[in-house]
């Protein structure tokens, strides 16, 4: 059986696939850890990505994949590896070998460039972190791989040019090069377009996972359809378009997000929710604010069963 559970962390995405077997040997990945420590709200289940894997008392994971380097998908990443044994860790743009902390100074205080280099500076001690455990730090490779005998995974890559002036220039900041900060800028707004999506594919179902990328972005790809998505960015207005969605014709769409209002992020947006309740049977969020569209919920996850023979049961636990 293959479990897929969207934990609710609040403002972020971590999402275990974990193939449970009858010889007692789980293999298990994590997509995303979701932001450093996940605050506590009223009325709120959320937890940080880490509790969930110890509620769940796992010691182990198989994998851990960051889709892109945004706080709310990789904060909690370094806290997992200090604490359960994680065999690979896998992203897009890994630091390099005599990669550096990015100092303040050397980048702007603007914000968008200054964001980037914090990041920057969680994913060098992320990996330091990683290797200290015996963990193994990896560029993934796009395309189609066997994780076990029954579970498959295809990695799609971000569009070529993001990819590549990710790399110039996450590893010249890392070298202590110099690097124009409009490119800095530019760089540090793509990050969500250079998103890595996982099609996690058993039991003759699928499971797409989006990270952020924006639905205009990716909707001309050869992606094919899809049983259960994840929205990217959270369900908001760019997350999706009509003819994505038609394309993709999931059954079922889940959503990570939470009830707290912002005016800022409309996360899900209620045009967006509208569009999938008239199209889709089954549509999920891990926490959202009451809207007309949908009522007010929360849980502490979704959780997918899928059967060798594709039979699928869902529960909000």
């Amino acid at each position: 059986m293959l479990e897929v559970f969207f934990c609710n962390v609040g403002d972020g995405d971590a999402v275990l696939i974990r193939e449970l077997r009858e010889e007692g040997t789980d293999y298990a990945v994590l997509v995303d850890a979701g932001r450093p420590y996940v605050e506590s709200r009223e009325g709120s289940l959320r937890k940080d990505a880490l509790e969930y894997l110890l509620d769940r008392h796992m010691t182990h994971l198989d994998r851990m994949i960051l889709t892109h380097p945004h706080i709310d998908h990789v904060g909690g990443a370094t806290r997992i590896v200090r604490a359960i044994r994680v065999d690979r860790l896998q992203m897009l743009t890994v630091p390099p070998e005599d990669a550096r902390f990015v100092p303040r100074s050397f980048i702007s205080t603007k914000k968008p460039p200054n964001g980037l280099r914090q990041m920057l500076n969680i994913l060098k001690e992320l990996c330091e972190a990683a290797q200290e455990r015996g963990t193994a730090v990896e560029t993934i490779q796009a395309g189609e791989q066997a994780l076990t005998d029954r579970l498959t995974m295809t990695v799609y890559y971000p569009r070529a040019e993001i990819v590549d002036r990710q790399k110039q220039v996450f590893d010249a900041l890392y070298r202590g090069d110099a690097v124009e900060e409009g490119l800095c800028t530019q760089v540090a707004k793509e990050r969500n377009l250079s998103s890595l999506m996982l099609r996690f594919a058993y039991g003759h179902r699928s499971v797409l996972i989006t990270g952020d990328r924006y639905a205009a972005d990716w909707e001309g790809e050869a992606i094919p359809p899809c049983d259960i998505l994840k929205l990217p960015h959270h369900g908001d207005r760019k997350s999706m378009t009509p003819g994505l969605l038609n394309k993709l014709s999931p059954w079922c769409a889940v959503v990570s997000c939470e009830n707290d209002p912002n005016a800022r992020k409309e996360r899900p947006d209620e045009e967006i929710m509208t569009m999938f309740l008239e199209r889709l049977p089954l549509v999920l969020c891990t926490e959202n604010r009451p809207m007309a569209a949908l009522a007010e919920s929360t849980t502490n996850g979704i959780r997918f069963d899928i059967q060798p023979d594709g039979a699928v049961t869902c529960r909000r636990e």
